[in-house]
């Protein structure tokens, strides 16, 4: 596999994957699909959150949960 480019973590490779953002002063939700080349499909920003706290709550409720 080549290195990868991008902003994904190295550690998000071939599966679904989700973080908490924080831009500005709200909270995101972000999701994709890593293929095993550390291609993003299906990127999705879900928000704004008023607090970290939310977002992770809301992360947990559309079954991303780590």
């Amino acid at each position: 596999m080549g290195e990868r480019v991008g902003i994904t973590p190295k550690s998000w490779t071939a599966e679904f994957h989700h973080g908490v953002l924080h831009l500005g002063k709200r909270w995101y939700v972000v999701s994709a699909e890593i293929d095993e080349r550390g291609h993003a499909e299906g990127v999705r920003l879900d928000g704004p959150y008023a607090d970290k706290a939310s977002a992770e709550a809301q992360a947990g409720r559309m079954g991303l949960g780590e």
